[in-house]
């Protein structure tokens, strides 16, 4: 049989579709899995004030601040990607986020926090910053909670679950589940762009938060009237390249390649297909 729950976190709705047991063991992993998303939004919100990430970017300024698990892997990997990408994906952008009022300034901030990811200094379980920084990790945290929920089905020896969260999409098992999208300019249209079996694709736009994707460098609106969607082997990378690439578009196959990533960028009727060997055109079908 198969089950779905929904439930509010992540500054969305998370709904956690999963099939391959009775019942009773299906609720029992589904409640683990949204216990797991609490864990990852209660270390890492950058709106709650009350978040191991606000006390860390009020402290990692004087010193060095002690790192959760989930907060040390989330830390890594965005240097990572902030490495590979050259900066196009950056953790750093939080200040310039504040100072346009799409994130919030909690007491004990820096007052003109700059955008330099090389300025994170990580050791392991702890970090600090070398120059004043907000570290803003909602363009990464959101597909970690949703790789964490996805490992915890997968523990409990189900045949398919799959964990959509706005956008971030995960499954394994049997079977495909479709993939669409928002029509950049036409949200109440959806557009069919592939079917997703084992794997994880993820979309940044600006649908309905205009704004607020920003180039980390110059502090341009990035997806304005266009989207992109990375598919990846999980959340996490998706998640992450789908700011590369709209970063930049031109050094996007690069980066994608790192990662075996692809990617589908859509401005309004036209449609791009990215990895490794570049980019190729194909039309764009809608769906009511």
């Amino acid at each position: 049989m198969m089950l779905r729950r929904a439930q509010p976190w992540l500054g969305t709705l998370v709904e956690i579709a999963v099939a391959g047991a009775p019942a009773d063991e299906l609720n029992a992993a589904i409640a683990r899995a949204f216990a797991r998303i609490a864990e990852v939004q209660a270390a890492l919100s950058f709106q709650d004030a009350a978040s191991e990430l606000t006390r860390i970017n009020r402290m990692a300024q004087r010193g060095w601040v002690a790192l959760s698990p989930d907060a040390a892997a989330v830390f890594a990997a965005a240097l990572e990607f902030a490495r590979a990408s050259d900066g196009l994906f950056d953790p750093s952008v939080g200040g310039l986020l504040v100072e346009s009022g799409r994130l919030p300034r909690h007491p004990g901030f820096p007052d003109h926090a700059v955008t330099d990811w090389r300025a994170i200094e990580l050791d392991g379980g702890r970090v600090r910053y070398a120059r004043p920084l907000l570290i803003d990790l909602s363009g990464i945290a959101k597909g970690y909670a949703v790789d964490a929920a996805l490992a915890v089905l997968r523990e409990a020896g189900l045949a398919a679950a799959t964990v959509n969260a706005g956008g971030d999409l995960a499954r394994f098992g049997e079977g495909a589940a479709p993939l669409s999208v928002r029509h950049p300019r036409q949200p109440t249209l959806t557009v069919q762009l592939a079917e997703l079996r084992n794997g994880a694709a993820a979309t940044s736009a600006n649908y309905f938060q205009p704004g607020a994707l920003r180039h980390p460098r110059s502090g341009e609106v990035l997806c304005a009237g266009a989207s992109v969607t990375v598919l990846a082997a999980d959340c996490m990378t998706a998640d992450a390249l789908t700011k590369a690439v709209a970063a930049d578009p031109a050094r996007a196959p690069g980066v994608l390649a790192r990662f075996g990533a692809q990617a589908i960028l859509l401005d309004g009727a036209r449609g791009q297909f990215g990895d490794a060997g570049g980019w190729r055109a194909f039309p764009v079908a809608r769906a009511a």
